[in-house]
């Protein structure tokens, strides 16, 4: 298996529009493959000038799991060609099968901690909490579900739309009652509260932070990571109005034409 052959493939393809037509033929991949795959996407994205600014944890609910085939969470890496701020227009037509998520994200103002985690509060390493609406190419073209063709995909990641946010440290000292609600043409679609909003925030980081040690590499301060979302990935057929408003962290919003 030739993995700069299979990325230059996969590279291909997403540039068309198409991602991941390998696994229409038949391929399959483990988990490490993918993610050299992934990763050697990623080298030849940086080679012709993008930069990546970050990172997403996916498959962080057992919602989003069981849409997606999956048992385990996954990551895969943001670029700055694919990051909007909130009202942007997003054409329907950059995407393959467009579906979003609306959760929370992080800029980190250092490399994470052990430290830095404790139960019910923003992580210490954490300078910014701030909404966003994830773009997806929600497709899957192998036979059956996999977490090889999900992380080859990079995580199935096309984009995001962010909202400013609130600096963390005008939240360490607040009793946080969050939620988080998405709207499509002012119609709520999904919605979620409480605690459970601050665990998936915390907990994400801190299994990214451990993956990324794993591979040698470390978390720096700047980076955007996305945390994962409690609500189900949302298909978007039409043009429409997104909005996800969330508390104490502010809102966002897109227009899909």
């Amino acid at each position: 298996m030739n993995i700069n052959k299979l990325a230059e493939r996969q590279l291909a393809d997403f540039d068309a529009k198409q991602p991941g037509m390998m696994f229409a033929e038949g391929i399959s991949l483990s988990v490490e493959d993918a993610y050299a795959v992934q990763a050697a996407v990623a080298g030849l994205r940086e080679g012709r000038g993008e930069e990546v600014i970050g990172y997403k944890v996916g498959c962080t609910s057992i919602k989003i799991q069981s849409q997606l085939g999956i048992d385990h969470c996954i990551t895969g890496r943001l670029y700055d060609t694919e990051s909007h701020a909130s009202g942007a227009t997003i054409p329907r037509s950059e995407f393959a099968n467009l579906a979003i998520e609306g959760e929370l994200a992080v800029e980190l103002s250092r490399s994470p901690q052990k430290e830095d985690f404790c139960e019910g509060q923003i992580p210490a390493c954490v300078s910014r909490v701030f909404p966003v609406i994830e773009l997806h190419h929600f497709v899957m073209r192998g036979e059956n579900p996999s977490a090889g063709e999900l992380i080859t995909n990079n995580a199935i990641h096309g984009g995001i739309v962010s909202g400013g946010g609130l600096p963390a440290e005008s939240l360490q000292t607040r009793n946080l009652d969050p939620s988080l609600s998405i709207f499509k043409d002012n119609e709520l679609q999904e919605d979620c509260s409480g605690q459970e909003l601050i665990r998936t925030l915390s907990n994400s980081l801190q299994w990214l932070a451990g993956i990324m040690g794993e591979r040698g590499q470390a978390l720096e301060a700047g980076q955007i990571i996305l945390t994962g979302s409690i609500p189900s990935l949302l298909p978007v057929t039409t043009a429409c109005r997104l909005y996800v408003e969330t508390s104490p962290f502010g809102c966002v919003e897109a227009h899909i034409v």
